[in-house]
């Protein structure tokens, strides 16, 4: 969770958990050498009773030479906006303002340290089970996150609050969390008591349920992650998937694949549900033309050779759309650099949605763009030109798809076309010193190659040294 100069940028409400989180923060810095500063978000609910605790926070944070940084928001008039409930709204806005104070720390290693206990999960684990959730939703909250860092989460309330005591620490007590009117509250005061009594462990053997699920739920990730591979053909705005090939995998794989691919190309996986994976496999054995419609303005349509599923975009020239549509172009993938390479050849990705190339061939730049009158790529060793269009024509890739495939360009000369082949010119050799390492993944920055399980996108790995994420 922390390491050596980071950065941590501690939530900080006033309440007992967060008091705790941030004492506990401020004790290991004689260990790790980290920073901490403060966020205090207000939410315009609660009156003079909200600004008395940001009052508390700030002070403590004063006397202590600690850099705080008090937002108000008005949680009601956002929810209102937005049609979602006061409760996820607010969890919405805080972590708008800590990735608002993240900004002011560029080139620091900085993580967003919130202070979620045990109970805490087991309330979530719980909402989400009635409510109606898979694998993932079962695993409640996990420890890191990306960014965020949950210290806490292994521990107990009764534990916090008499850290608290023996340190002499007061807090700040929030009056609605009393309130039964909040779905998390009659959980916390009805149902987690009632569960205590048949066993007071509860909460920690829900926890490490929630850990083992964890696992599980990663592990059909990396499964759903080569069944789209192996099945699956990508263009700017659809993915077909091959009948044959979907076919022939778990079922379970295809439901966890179908929800993987709807994600990517809504850029979020909010709101898909099993419903909606069960009207698109069910898809596979209608009449061609037959269509679902979709969240996100997505639908799926039967096609001769299984089916597609259209997403929102329909991005025809990246340079000439809009900021959206060139937003929606990069979140599909990542870049990072590899150098000092000699002793890792063997471990090129040799993986249909990521490759590598040499990087210090690319001359003008790299971008990703739909094809446009000019276009070319190098075919073989001997350094062979031929034209974009005369390769799809003899890779008989049909015409409605040339308009949507991705090419990732260096001007005029396609480094990639997507899902198909890389240009041979920047094809990695005995002479490459560094690699640009390219996969399309949908925007998810947790998806790498298996080249290198380590990387987080902190500038090292163990197996490349540098390396980094930033074009």
């Amino acid at each position: 969770m922390i390491e050596a100069g980071d950065h941590l940028i501690a939530g900080v409400s006033g309440g007992a958990d967060s008091m705790c989180l941030l004492l506990v923060l401020l004790q290991l810095r004689e260990v790790f050498g980290h920073q901490v500063s403060v966020v205090h978000v207000e939410h315009g609910i609660r009156g003079e009773d909200a600004k008395r605790d940001a009052e508390f926070v700030r002070s403590f944070c004063e006397r202590r030479s600690i850099k705080c940084h008090i937002c108000h928001r008005n949680v009601p008039e956002y929810a209102r906006m937005y049609g979602m409930s006061e409760e996820e709204a607010g969890r919405v806005v805080r972590y708008e303002a800590f990735r608002e104070e993240k900004k002011k720390y560029p080139g620091q290693n900085v993580k967003i340290a919130v202070a979620h206990h045990l109970q805490d999960h087991a309330e979530t684990m719980l909402f989400h089970l009635v409510r109606g959730t898979g694998i993932r939703g079962m695993a409640a909250i996990a420890p890191v996150c990306g960014d965020v860092i949950r210290p806490l989460l292994h521990t107990g309330r009764e534990e916090i609050e008499a850290y608290l005591a023996s340190a002499g620490q007061d807090y700040c007590v929030d009056a609605t969390n009393d309130l039964d009117r909040y779905s998390r509250n009659k959980i916390r005061h009805q149902v987690l008591p009632a569960l205590y009594a048949v066993n007071s462990h509860a909460a920690e053997h829900m926890y490490q349920t929630a850990r083992q699920l964890q696992e599980v739920g990663d592990y059909l990730e990396k499964q759903a992650a080569a069944a789209q591979e192996a099945c699956c053909r990508f263009t700017a705005d659809a993915v077909c998937i091959e009948k044959e090939l979907f076919f022939r995998l778990d079922p379970v794989i295809q439901s966890q694949m179908l929800h993987r691919i709807l994600g990517i190309l809504a850029g979020s996986r909010k709101d898909l549900t099993r419903e909606h994976v069960h009207r698109i496999r069910e898809l596979f054995d209608k009449q061609n033309g037959r269509q679902v419609k979709l969240p996100y303005k997505m639908e799926a349509v039967r096609v001769y050779s299984g089916v597609e599923i259209h997403s929102n975009k329909n991005v025809k020239n990246a340079d000439n759309g809009t900021a959206d549509d060139r937003d929606h172009l990069e979140k599909q993938f990542s870049f990072r650099i590899i150098e000092d390479i000699s002793e890792h050849m063997s471990q090129i990705s040799k993986k249909k949605y990521t490759k590598c190339f040499d990087y210090d061939k690319i001359k003008h730049g790299f971008c990703v763009r739909s094809r446009r009158p000019g276009d070319y790529l190098v075919i073989d060793v001997s350094g062979s030109r031929q034209k974009l269009k005369k390769y799809l024509v003899n890779e008989k890739v049909p015409a409605k798809e040339r308009e949507r495939l991705l090419l990732l360009a260096d001007g005029a000369h396609i480094m990639w076309v997507v899902g198909y082949r890389i240009s041979s010119y920047y094809k990695v050799d005995e002479h490459t010193r560094k690699i640009l390492e390219v996969t399309f993944c949908g925007g998810r920055e947790d998806e790498r190659t298996d080249s290198c399980n380590d990387f987080r996108g902190r500038g090292k790995c163990k197996d490349y040294g540098d390396c980094r994420t930033d074009q």
